[in-house]
């Protein structure tokens, strides 16, 4: 007999903003640590692979569903511990991202502003190393407190040890993947702390010197809102690719072929492209749509499920895109959205 608990063939399509996908084997939601290790060692006990789901918002689940145990993560607590200038904010992992955002932004609080609007939950921050208008989760995280399931042990890992890159972490490695975040601690300011070097908010703010806090985050919003879909109308998971990174002579080749390419800088001789310019200005691939699938038509880096999408629909649009990039370019494109089943 199963715990309580533990579900059996549950849809797991409900459970992700692009709304697709199969059944769970076993499916179950935990408040706490004790509920969590209680779920692993049943599933340990019965030989289950078990998979971690947070807010679904970077996920592609298998049309056949997942084998295993499905464990997702739902508690929301969130502690403030004051101090004069900083404050560490430690927030569960099932915590929604933007109603943090919005929680620290009330209370005076820099650093998590830029990051609003963004779904998903706090748990899945770190691994993605979660970013945006010139903002990394790396940035901020001061902590993150695991729950290994290998040896039944809690710990705390420093952002050192996170090992943070462009989207990704210690948590997407071999060794890191029996980690479990139980919850992230962000170190904030009460000081002004305005980063808006990026592009789309200096032309934003262009008429104000110095916005204040409930203003930069109106405003990346209102940003969002023209480049991305609602999840809560219609099936995304925002960015579906990554921006891809090459090295500074590669780049300067590349300029040769397309004048115009965005590139910027990204440390150790290396350029970030702007995959999204690639797909509308060399691809002209913005808003193109076969069947249930497309991409946004206002922002070409956003793939979209419509109703009645798959998938297997998604994998193969997806793999199209990734192919007609290599051809035309040369660069070799990877998914920023996980794939599980």
């Amino acid at each position: 007999m199963n715990p309580p608990m533990i579900q059996n063939q549950v849809l797991l399509a409900p459970y992700t903003t692009l709304r697709v996908g199969g059944k769970a084997e076993y499916f179950c939601e935990v408040n706490d640590t004790a509920a969590l290790r209680a779920a692993v060692s049943w599933a340990k006990t019965k030989g289950y692979v078990i998979t971690i789901l947070g807010g679904g918002s970077n996920v592609l689940v298998s049309d056949a569903g997942v084998r295993g145990l499905v464990i997702r993560m739902c508690d929301s607590r969130v502690v403030f511990e004051e101090g004069d200038v900083y404050v560490r904010v430690t927030a569960h992992a099932g915590t929604i991202l933007d109603t943090l955002v919005g929680d620290t932004v009330t209370r005076d609080l820099w650093g998590l502003e830029n990051l609003s609007a963004i779904p998903g939950t706090v748990g899945a921050v770190p691994v993605q190393n979660v970013g945006a208008y010139g903002v990394e989760a790396k940035d901020v995280i001061e902590s993150v407190t695991v729950y290994d399931m290998a040896s039944d042990e809690i710990r705390v890992l420093t952002n050192e040890a996170c090992a943070f890159g462009y989207r990704d972490s210690y948590f997407k490695t071999a060794e890191g993947k029996s980690l479990v975040i139980l919850s992230v601690t962000f170190l904030l300011t009460r000081a002004p702390n305005r980063k808006l070097s990026y592009k789309d908010l200096v032309e934003y703010f262009s008429n104000t010197t110095e916005p204040s806090l409930l203003e930069i985050r109106r405003g990346v919003t209102a940003i969002r809102s023209k480049k991305f879909p609602d999840w809560h109308t219609v099936g995304t998971a925002g960015s579906f690719f990554k921006n891809p990174r090459v090295r500074e002579v590669r780049y300067q080749k590349l300029c040769t072929l397309f004048p115009e390419l965005p590139g910027f800088p990204d440390g150790e001789g290396m350029v970030k492209l702007s995959l999204g310019w690639i797909l509308d200005h060399v691809l002209h691939m913005k808003g193109v749509r076969k069947g249930h699938v497309g991409l946004y038509e206002k922002q070409a880096l956003v793939l979209v499920g419509y109703e009645g999408a798959t998938a297997a629909d998604i994998n193969v649009f997806s793999t199209e895109i990734i192919d007609a990039v290599k051809a035309r370019t040369g660069i070799t494109v990877e998914r920023e959205v996980q794939m599980i089943g």
